[in-house]
């Protein structure tokens, strides 16, 4: 239930409330009818019973010197439809109802109280004057039938009560949560690159309107900290350019020229690898902040991808000799796509590297390439020590690396380098395997976009 559209969950809270409540209150409702009708039922005996006395009192020779007259005259006509028996000053019955079988059990309580008679439940008490004793009850039958009905309704009223509560209370929780819902759809259209977007405001002074204030608070916050972060990185980059090229030129000279030594030619050689791999950080930071403050700009035309992975493919093999790795490939002729071609051929240079990389000597490398519903799959597979499970949530984030070191080179940027360029193209890059033998990535671009 915890998946639950919010809307159901209040409605189907509501309905156990609602069901909690209603059988509360019958339960409360029958216990309260059940005893005031068993008040009212000794009020009323109470009161025949005082009649009774007054009766006997006020009869011509009194009630002692006749007892004929206790069949006819002194048990008024309310007191009849009842249990009754009259006994005198030594216990001898003078009256019995003729529903009564037998005289009532001598128990000596004198106060209203429950006696079985006969498998049936008798609600008796016993009255006492001028040497007479009154002692008079009634099955509890249709007091307990009176509260059964009661509790009988109230208790089938229950399906109509979750029925109207479950509607209603969905009708209430759409109503509420209608704001909920747009500030959902709203805030799906901010992005990093539509940061300066924000959240209607309701005309409400409530809690719904408090929090969109926060939360719009939140994305100027957000909005202030990216720019600055996104500026810094597209400065950095920008103005390390120019430094790292004259840098480069200077080295290529010293590489170039004859008359300096081997072993100066040769640390030169080195200089100039760590400033190629420094050169290749520095253009990489700034195609990530050109994507994060959505300045990225794809030049889209139509062009065969097969020459793309045909020029990527002998870098490659370039790239795997010293490994003696062996690259196949898997690429149709003709394979059309419209997309940046620069940039497809800096995703698919950066996934091939990563495959050269995290290789095994004498391990191999495969290419594979094709169309699919409309769109192109490029998948890179090698084999190496694969990516542990618990690292595969990390793969695409900047500067991480799965393993490091002086063995394997790099700076933990190509991958997310490419992802942002396949999803600038409204395509991606994905895992799609990985254990101890065989890892293969998955490239997918639009094939017409």
């Amino acid at each position: 239930m915890k998946n639950w559209p919010l809307r159901w969950k209040v409605a189907l809270y509501s309905a156990w409330l609602a069901l909690a409540a209603t059988v509360g209150g019958a339960v409360t409702t029958w216990f309260v009818l059940h005893y005031a009708k068993i008040a009212a039922f000794d009020r009323r005996l109470t009161t025949d019973a005082q009649e009774f006395f007054r009766d006997v009192e006020h009869f011509e020779g009194g009630g002692a010197t006749n007892r004929r007259v206790f069949r006819e005259i002194f048990v008024p006509l309310s007191l009849r439809k009842h249990l009754v028996e009259v006994t005198d000053a030594s216990g001898t019955v003078l009256y019995l109802s003729p529903r009564l079988r037998q005289p009532f059990p001598r128990d000596g309580i004198k106060k209203f109280h429950n006696h079985q008679i006969d498998g049936q439940n008798i609600r008796l008490a016993e009255f006492s004057e001028n040497g007479l004793t009154l002692r008079a009850g009634d099955d509890l039958k249709a007091i307990n039938q009176t509260g059964h009905d009661i509790l009988l309704a109230m208790l089938g009223a229950i399906p109509t009560v979750l029925l109207v509560t479950l509607v209603g209370s969905t009708w209430v929780a759409s109503k509420a949560i209608a704001p909920v819902e747009e500030i959902r759809q709203a805030a799906k259209i901010i992005t990093a690159q539509r940061l300066d977007q924000r959240l209607p405001v309701p005309p409400t002074n409530d809690e719904i309107a408090g929090l969109i204030d926060v939360i719009n608070t939140t994305f100027e916050r957000l909005q202030r900290s990216f720019e600055q972060s996104a500026r810094f990185s597209a400065d950095a980059s920008h103005h390390l350019k120019t430094p790292i090229a004259v840098l480069r030129a200077g080295v290529e000279e010293i590489v170039a020229d004859v008359d300096c030594s081997e072993s100066t030619q040769a640390r030169a050689e080195g200089l100039l690898h760590r400033i190629l791999d420094l050169s290749s950080v520095v253009d990489n930071l700034l195609l990530l902040s050109r994507a994060d403050a959505g300045r990225l700009e794809v030049s889209k035309a139509e062009f065969d991808l097969s020459e793309v992975l045909e020029g990527v493919l002998d870098d490659a093999v370039t790239l795997a000799e010293p490994l003696d790795l062996k690259v196949e490939a898997d690429v149709p002729k003709h394979l059309l796509l419209k997309a940046d071609r620069t940039f497809v051929a800096i995703i698919v240079q950066n996934l091939v590297e990563n495959a050269v990389k995290y290789n095994t000597p004498g391990g191999r490398i495969r290419v594979e390439a094709r169309a699919v519903n409309g769109a192109v799959e490029i998948t890179i597979g090698n084999t190496g020590d694969g990516i542990p499970k618990n690292r595969t949530g990390q793969l695409f984030e900047r500067f991480y690396r799965v393993c490091g070191g002086e063995r394997v080179p790099g700076h933990g940027l190509g991958l997310s380098t490419a992802r942002e360029l396949a999803r600038a193209h409204g395509g991606d890059v994905e895992l799609v395997h990985s254990d101890g033998r065989w890892t293969e990535m998955r490239l997918r671009l639009p094939q017409v976009a």
